[in-house]
């Protein structure tokens, strides 16, 4: 295979995670009329986002296993399909509970795209280089955020929701032929042997005292990110009275900005700091947590509104562009012979910050009748990842 082909790879895998995230965060841009539609409560809507996330949560350690001993291509071919699929019976949902059952095992066919993806860039890039490669990958994040943004709200107001999000599933089964097609092995990763399916494995890289630690920090990391993903058009639409299209256009250049952040901050660690991740990681959740704190000032005061643009990119570019540095840290934490389990590991912890906090986050929404509160909750989870970061002990890089 020519030299160029591990960026072929990094291709799909962007396409991979585009569909993924744009899928998720449909549920967010979308929140106004399908909350009208299927008659929710707050909490009902951030029940959308748990539910997701407890079947990505479910299917982190088990596709972590799977993508080291199986390969990336069946493991990746096999979640690009699946997500189509289930994303298309969800459109067709008559009701709430159906709704549920349907983004459930939406989510555990979405929980493999993060092990499997990331296995396969570890696998392909040298250590330095890792990052970079892993930001260039996780912009199908933002790109995907951006299509849920711009283009997702538009094809429900000509069509209806549930269209729209039809069409998107019917794409994506055609999609993971072109995925199968695409994506080899790669040929470096012979040289570390496969993982073998030991539970007691799993157990020891779960709890490892580390991993607990990266788990604790990736807890934060998605509640931020989810909580936002959710409640930020409704935010926008229902509080400061923004029109549902603006609204979907300052979420798109918050995922613009994180995409950009995502490739700054993966450079910055590689090529200016030698492959150290720790400092740039506490940097950004620094600016996480004080756009957190400020979009309760703004809910607090709305005579702030003007300033919610800038407040949105400055999340942008920490609570969402946090990730590629933060999987670059997970699979180089216990070694090669276990990247997707270690990666699989973290992203289990991470996943539980998405599965209680988006419930919680609309909780006291409903109760306080103003965003003002959840806002400072998620300031409150970026203090948290700030104190777990210093705990962390990162490994030396040759």
């Amino acid at each position: 295979m020519p030299s160029y082909y591990r960026w072929v790879i990094v291709g799909v895998l962007w396409l991979g995670h585009a569909i993924s995230f744009m899928n998720m965060a449909s549920l967010g841009t979308l929140a106004p009329i399908i909350k009208e539609d299927l008659v929710l409560t707050s909490v009902q809507l951030g029940f959308f986002i748990s539910i997701v996330s407890m079947g990505a949560c479910f299917s982190q350690i088990p596709a972590g296993m799977l993508t080291d001993r199986l390969g990336v291509r069946t493991m990746l071919t096999l979640s690009v399909g699946l997500m189509g699929f289930f994303f298309l019976l969800f459109s067709l949902a008559p009701s709430f509970l159906t709704a549920l059952l349907f983004l459930f095992l939406y989510g555990l066919s979405n929980g493999v795209i993060i092990p499997t993806a990331s296995r396969s860039v570890l696998d392909w890039f040298p250590t330095v280089g890792r990052a970079t490669a892993m930001g260039v990958k996780q912009t199908g994040v933002n790109f995907g955020g951006i299509l849920a943004g711009v283009l997702i709200p538009a094809l429900a107001i000509y069509f209806s929701w549930r269209k729209s999000l039809l069409l998107v599933g019917i794409v994506e089964l055609i999609l993971a032929g072109f995925v199968y097609k695409m994506v080899r092995e790669s040929p470096y990763s012979s040289q570390s042997p496969r993982s073998s399916l030991q539970w007691k494995k799993v157990f020891q890289v779960a709890f490892h005292p580390q991993m607990l630690i990266l788990g604790g920090m990736g807890f934060c990391f998605m509640a931020s990110q989810f909580c936002f993903s959710a409640y930020l058009t409704l935010f926008l639409t229902k509080e400061l009275h923004y029109p549902i299209i603006q609204a979907g256009q300052y979420f798109a250049l918050s995922y613009l900005a994180g995409a950009a952040a995502r490739l700054f901050w993966s450079l910055a660690s590689d090529y200016f700091l030698g492959g150290r991740r720790k400092g740039i990681l506490l940097a950004v959740t620094g600016i996480m947590f004080l756009s957190s704190f400020s979009l309760g000032l703004i809910s607090f005061f709305p005579s702030l509104f003007f300033l919610s643009l800038f407040v949105v990119l400055a999340f942008g570019v920490s609570g969402i562009g946090w990730n590629a540095l933060y999987l670059t840290m997970l699979g180089e934490s216990l070694g090669e012979q276990s990247i997707g389990l270690a990666t699989g590991a973290g992203y289990f912890w991470g996943f539980m910050g998405s599965l209680i906090c988006p419930p919680f986050f609309g909780y006291l929404v409903d109760i306080a009748g103003l965003y003002a509160y959840s806002w400072q909750f998620l300031a409150g989870c970026a203090a948290l990842a700030i104190f777990l970061l210093t705990l962390y002990k990162e490994p030396e890089k040759k």
